[in-house]
């Protein structure tokens, strides 16, 4: 809160990233023919009203054309990515497709190498939806073992309600979890053999 200073708004941050050059020779004229504008800013002015200076009329458009481009015109069937919608995932006996879980500490490769997170990472498994785990009669804390694109893990059983059936979760990112097997089928996935 500044008002007991100034009821107006400081200047704005420049921006180090953008195309613009910030110095005491850098034109912000409002009458300058062009339409690339670096910011709206002019002293004892609201930023709201400093758009004011650059515009044909308050709230028209900018006195030297609109700088940006039209990526999308309008069409009446709309766009074709709200019409091509995926089929929802329907569970096959036998078969489960992998669900990513993150992990806040352990999923980031590079954070994995630092011994305060590696403290702190949880150990690797292998969750299953309550239903699938009765039905290869395995227990929470059991080892299964399965094959996904030619890997084969062996990792230990976490219940979890929050899967559907043919649904199996995996750490992404952990060591041997590579995050791009989300979405991959599993294939033999068992008790592992002691």
């Amino acid at each position: 809160m500044r008002a007991n200073i100034s009821v107006h708004e400081p200047r704005q941050p420049q921006d180090k990233d953008t195309m613009f050059a910030f110095s005491m020779e850098g034109n912000n004229q409002p009458s300058a023919p062009r339409s690339q504008i670096p910011f709206a800013w002019a002293p004892g002015w609201n930023s709201p009203q400093a758009w004011n200076k650059f515009q044909d009329e308050v709230g028209g458009k900018l006195r030297h054309g609109d700088p940006g481009v039209r990526l999308f015109e309008a069409s009446a069937s709309g766009l074709e990515y709200f019409t091509a919608v995926p089929a929802s995932f329907q569970a096959e006996e036998g078969k489960w497709r992998i669900a990513p879980y993150y992990h806040l500490f352990g999923s980031d490769e590079l954070s994995q190498r630092a011994p305060v997170f590696q403290s702190r990472m949880p150990e690797p498994y292998i969750k299953l939806n309550p239903a699938d785990a009765a039905k290869l009669g395995v227990n929470p804390g059991a080892m299964l073992s399965f094959s996904v694109e030619g890997q084969t893990l062996r990792l230990p059983l976490v219940i979890s309600e929050g899967l559907t059936a043919g649904q199996v979760g995996l750490p992404m990112g952990m060591p041997g979890i590579a995050p791009v097997l989300t979405g991959s089928r599993i294939d033999s996935l068992q008790e592992a053999k002691a």
